[in-house]
């Protein structure tokens, strides 16, 4: 599923990176949330979130970095699922917020962001390092 999902982004990762993300998300590390949304024949999806302290409240807040669904389950409400169980989690914790974000062009994952959450007029830009 991992492999698909680089793929999905037309990216690659080495190795070590790929096994160092799973060690985090799999082993209880303070800050990491790994969750997996599967049936009865297996997974289905995955999410990846890091819960973070910010500036503007003592809450902490919370990015789900990654998310990502097969390509045969998609529109059946594992996305929906992976993103309201971290919400469920945020609320019972205390969280401020969970945000994530697309690519503008990802037209599938926005149809149902649209519906669960609020798209705000910010810009990100990164600064490779």
């Amino acid at each position: 599923m991992w492999a698909a999902y680089l793929a999905f982004y037309e990216t690659t990762l080495p190795p070590e990176t790929s096994a160092d993300t799973w060690a985090r998300f799999l082993a209880p590390a303070p800050g990491h949330i790994g969750l997996v949304a599967e049936d009865a024949d297996g997974p289905l999806g995955f999410a990846h979130a890091i819960l973070h302290a910010g500036t503007w409240s003592p809450k902490p807040v919370c990015y789900l970095e990654d998310l990502y669904v097969n390509e045969q389950a998609r529109g059946q409400g594992a996305g929906r699922a992976l993103i309201e169980a971290l919400a469920k989690k945020g609320r019972a914790e205390g969280w401020l917020r969970l945000y994530w974000q697309t690519d503008t062009g990802n037209a599938t994952a926005r149809r149902l962001y649209d519906k669960v959450g609020k798209a705000r007029n910010w810009v990100r830009y990164d600064l490779d390092l």
